[in-house]
């Protein structure tokens, strides 16, 4: 899975070799933890550079530009609080692991709520054709290795990671195979662009979101929602956790 931005912009802030890459992450740093949203504009004026500058930066690592990168930027914002430091009290560890415990039980039984559409999509499994999964960027990997659990019990599932080809691969989709959209966190209006070709070609399509995401799939087979039982408590590494919970339950089912 990818790295934290924190943890990489961190590192590029202390490393003295580009001082203007350093400047530029120090300023995205800045607005992480002011929550602010950065612009182009306002960090090439900071930062006394051209645009493309920042472009070349993103790209550097690993986004397609600096767009994408503020997008990741978001993405991590909404589950992380980084205006304030936390310090855990030794007396209060058992008291913490405890009511993180009890959240993940009370979650997954959100889930274990929804087992009649966990149910009807096994049974299309065992039924229909093929099965063609589009993911977002955050659940890519646990949506990449459900398809490969699938693939391992003989079904022809079929994921693309190469997300710009989408709409070429999505041309084998027919109306007898299995569509699955995986949907959550902020950068998702090219999951919803392929949603909307999926649902000319097929009926069969199953949506996997977050209670924000649901209004951008208005057609579908089922939509099981992944929530947590209080909302104050939203992580990525927990939200991935109860993501690897319902595919494992129905991979484990077929």
């Amino acid at each position: 899975m990818f790295q934290s931005i924190k943890e990489k912009l961190t590192f590029i802030s202390n490393n003295l070799e580009n001082p203007t890459y350093a400047e530029i992450a120090n300023y995205l740093l800045n607005c992480l933890e002011k929550k602010q949203t950065p612009t182009s504009k306002k960090c090439a004026d900071q930062v006394h550079c051209a645009e493309s500058v920042l472009t070349a930066f993103a790209k550097k690592y690993g986004y397609n530009g600096f767009k994408e990168l503020v997008i990741r930027l978001k993405v991590e914002s909404e589950y992380y609080d980084f205006s304030q430091r936390h310090s855990i009290n030794p007396d209060q560890k058992n008291h913490l692991k405890t009511n993180y415990r009890h959240l993940i039980d009370e979650s997954l039984d959100l889930i274990d709520q929804q087992v009649s559409k966990m149910t009807n999509l096994i049974n299309d499994i065992h039924e229909k054709n093929k099965i063609y999964a589009i993911s977002c960027y955050q659940q890519l990997f646990n949506t990449e290795l459900f398809i490969s659990e699938l693939q391992l019990l003989g079904y022809e599932a079929f994921i693309n990671l190469q997300r710009k080809t989408n709409a070429i691969w999505l041309r084998n989709l027919t109306e007898n195979d299995i569509c699955l959209i995986v949907a959550f966190g902020l950068d998702n209006q090219y999951v919803v662009n392929y949603y909307q070709l999926a649902t000319m070609k097929t009926k069969n399509i199953y949506v996997f979101c977050s209670p924000s995401q649901r209004h951008k799939f208005p057609v579908y087979k089922e939509k099981i929602i992944v929530d947590y039982s209080k909302r104050s408590s939203i992580l990525e590494t927990t939200r991935s956790t109860l993501v690897n919970y319902l595919f494992s339950q129905i991979v484990y089912n077929l």
